[in-house]
């Protein structure tokens, strides 16, 4: 499951979408993994990184990060 996202304020300004986003991964007690959206990514001025904002405070301590294709929806992998 993921939580529901929103349009970043950024892509709506410029009107380019993030090439990646980054998400918190945090296993359930019955091993289920649950998916955060943490932010989109978009490439730096210097093409050597990405940035992105934080959306959501999070009191998550621990998780994984994972950074995929911008294209990728937890709801359709299986």
């Amino acid at each position: 499951m993921t939580n529901a996202t929103q349009n970043n304020p950024a892509e709506k300004s410029n009107g380019s979408r993030p090439k990646f986003r980054a998400w918190l991964v945090q296993d359930t007690p019955e091993g289920e993994p649950h998916w955060t959206e943490l932010s989109g990514l978009w490439p730096t001025k210097s093409g050597k990184g990405f940035k992105g904002a934080l959306r959501t405070p999070l009191a998550a301590t621990e998780g994984r990060l994972v950074i995929l294709p911008a294209t990728f929806n937890p709801h359709k992998e299986g």
